[in-house]
Parts: structure tokens; sequence; C-alpha cells
């Protein structure tokens, strides 16, 4: 088995450790390959087990080089959902509108501050929320934050 990651991924790795720890919640950080590849021109980010347990995450770096550091760390975060929480894709929304999971497949950066004002907010920056998307990433049962009703 191999334990390979990118150098440039690997503090979001470590992160998403850490946010593991904090919420008790084990993850065995092991077999795991991640890397640029442009293997994932489709999408921005790519998971596969593979059948002796190795798993990979490739990101595709054109991807990555035109997103905002909150979106990078989202990419991480949903892809390691995907390989060590077995999360599926969940596409649904909170009664505002905003995406209910960093599992949803739109990747529309969630938490990410943006250049204008969208879903009513004139603040337009959503970084707040982060930790609600981290928490469900964490625990799907998570309750609907006072911002998302």
């Amino acid at each position: 088995m191999v334990y390979s990651i990118d150098a440039v991924l690997q503090p979001y790795v470590t992160k998403f450790l850490e946010e593991a720890m904090i919420r008790n919640v084990n993850v065995p950080a092991m077999n795991l390959d991640m890397r640029f590849d442009n293997l994932s021109f489709e999408e921005c980010g790519h998971f596969v087990q593979k059948k002796n347990g190795q798993r990979v995450v490739v990101i595709n770096p054109g991807c990555w080089q035109n997103v905002p550091a909150q979106n990078r760390e989202a990419l991480v975060f949903h892809e390691l959902g995907h390989c060590f929480l077995t999360r599926a894709h969940r596409d649904d929304v909170l009664p505002n509108g905003a995406p209910a999971s960093i599992m949803n497949s739109v990747g529309n950066g969630a938490y990410q501050p943006c250049i204008y004002p969208i879903d009513g907010d004139t603040t337009c920056n959503k970084t707040a929320r982060r930790s609600y998307y981290v928490d469900e990433l964490f625990n799907h049962k998570t309750p609907v934050p006072a911002w998302g009703k």
C-alpha cells in the first residue's frame, strides 16, 4: 500500500485529520495516494478505491489553480469525505437554498467569500458557514444552522 500526498495538498489533508480528531472521528490515514493529474479533466477531483484497499484521489491542476483557497479546502475535504467517511454526494439544499452539504456534486464553494451578492446575502462573505459544513461532513445529522433557515 502507498501513502503519498503531494506537498501542496498535505496541509489540507492534515487539516482534515485535525477536524476529524476534534469531532472524535477516527480516520485511518493510510493507503492514500493523493496527487495532481489531468486524469480528472471533467471534474476538479476524483476518488477511486482500488480492489486492494488503496485509496487514490486525483485533483485537476487547472481547476485547483483557478479557485479560491476556501474552495481548495472544500475540494480536498469533499474527496476525503468519499475516501475515508464513505460519504456519497448529497445535493439537497437547506431551506434558504444553500447546499446542505460540502458533499454536493456542484462544487460551488459553499463557504467562500464571493465577488458579488448571491442568495440575498448582501455581505457576500460566507466563511462563517465553514463550521457547519465541516460538522456536517463528519456527522450528516448536523442540524440546520440559523443562517440556513
